[in-house]
């Protein structure tokens, strides 16, 4: 197994790097937390715009880039090195996986290129003590191993 970053993997990595470092001092995510939105959302139009990154791991056909969860996590490493004030880990981690699996063609066709270029975001809401129930859902019903 080769645990080395592909090129394309290290220009995301060091793409996000250089953006978060220049973005996301402890002011900043202060500010940006403490804001209406709970987040900045003048970072979350660059990365989503910019960089494409809440559709990252989504498939081209709904706007995505079409890459694998490796490069997603990669992305979600940099973004939680800096503490940055974003939504991509509950749209594009949580809430996008579950509607490109479980969502019919319609809701994937009206909600997924939409997260993809950031202009929505999304998250994951489970009533109660159900959230390992509702994260099981995402697995094959011919069993669990």
């Amino acid at each position: 197994m080769d645990t080395r970053l592909t090129a394309e993997q290290d220009g995301i990595r060091r793409t996000l790097r250089e953006l978060l470092h220049e973005r996301c001092g402890p002011k900043e995510v202060r500010a940006a937390v403490d804001g209406p939105a709970g987040y900045d959302p003048l970072l979350w139009s660059d990365l989503a715009g910019r960089l494409g990154l809440p559709g990252l791991a989504l498939p081209e056909e709904y706007g995505g880039v079409g890459c694998s969860v490796t490069e997603l996590a990669l992305a979600c490493e940099e973004t939680g090195r800096f503490l940055a004030p974003s939504p991509l880990l509950a749209t594009a981690v949580l809430a996008a996986p579950l509607v490109l699996a479980l969502g019919t063609g319609a809701q994937r066709a009206a909600l997924l290129p939409r997260i993809a270029t950031g202009s929505l975001t999304a998250t994951l809401a489970v009533a109660g003590p159900a959230l390992a129930t509702a994260l099981g859902l995402t697995r094959p019903n011919s069993g669990y191993s």
